[in-house]
């Protein structure tokens, strides 16, 4: 098995991207401060806007979960992709 570290990993992911499987709940993320969904995502998935929302680039998203576990609001929804990811790793 040939070891490679995360970025490497990641930068073998070949996505199919549909439409998002993310939803955000923009009402509950502008009263949020800490906005925490941001902080664990390993992705990039999420960014602040200057009105104090959430946007979620879903088609960066690993669909590990973290962001959904990280928000002490319950904000953000989430659905399987109807393409799925595949991985090819070599």
């Amino acid at each position: 098995m040939v070891h490679m570290n995360l970025l490497k990993r990641l930068g073998l992911n070949k996505y199919e991207v549909g439409e998002s499987h993310i939803r955000v709940n923009v009402e509950i993320c502008r009263s949020c401060e800490s906005k925490p969904c941001i902080a664990v995502c390993p992705a990039g998935t999420y960014e602040a806007q200057p009105d104090g929302t959430i946007v979620a680039h879903y088609e960066r998203c690993l669909e590990c979960g973290a962001a959904l576990v990280a928000c002490p609001y319950g904000a953000i929804a989430f659905k399987w992709p109807e393409k799925g990811i595949s991985y090819r790793y070599g």
